[in-house]
């Protein structure tokens, strides 16, 4: 595999991350899943799917939620759709309301190889409105900075 293709893996990879809790539309009413109780606490348990694309190009990315009140976290996996390679690490999720702030961290040996030897981190914001929509922005430590990231996710 090329060099580019290797930063562009690396690179999507690190986007995705970040894309998973970034801002997005809006409306919605708590019967959409996920959307924000009656009590002002959000449900992000479970596992929510979707696209995700940035200056790499484009991938899917899957987040696996556990939490309660305002805080979540778990497992995350994302897959640029161009080469197949899939990053494997934990998202931080940080609720209020239906606005969301989070982290990704992809870590050394998360990578299929060639890129095991890389890391990712990436963070955004996004909302929550029966998907979770948003932006992200990033670094890889093969790939370098992740910009104009952009995703969706719906709980499966």
């Amino acid at each position: 595999m090329s060099r580019t293709a290797a930063k562009r893996i690396v690179a999507f990879g690190v986007a995705v991350l970040f894309c998973t809790a970034c801002s997005g539309g809006g409306g919605g009413g708590s019967s959409s899943p996920g959307a924000p109780s009656g009590s002002g606490s959000t449900d992000l348990n479970g596992t929510w799917s979707g696209t995700a694309e940035d200056t790499t190009g484009p991938g899917s990315l899957t987040w696996k939620l556990t939490g309660s009140g305002s805080s979540f976290s778990g497992q995350l996996t994302i897959t640029d759709s161009q080469t197949g390679i899939t990053g494997r690490g934990t998202v931080s999720v940080t609720a209020s309301g239906s606005s969301l702030t989070f982290t990704m961290t992809v870590p050394s040996g998360g990578f299929d190889s060639p890129y095991q030897t890389c890391t990712t981190t990436a963070s955004g914001s996004g909302t929550l409105s029966g998907a979770i929509t948003g932006t992200y922005t990033g670094n890889n430590s093969c790939a370098g900075a992740i910009a104009s990231g952009t995703f969706t996710l719906t709980k499966q």
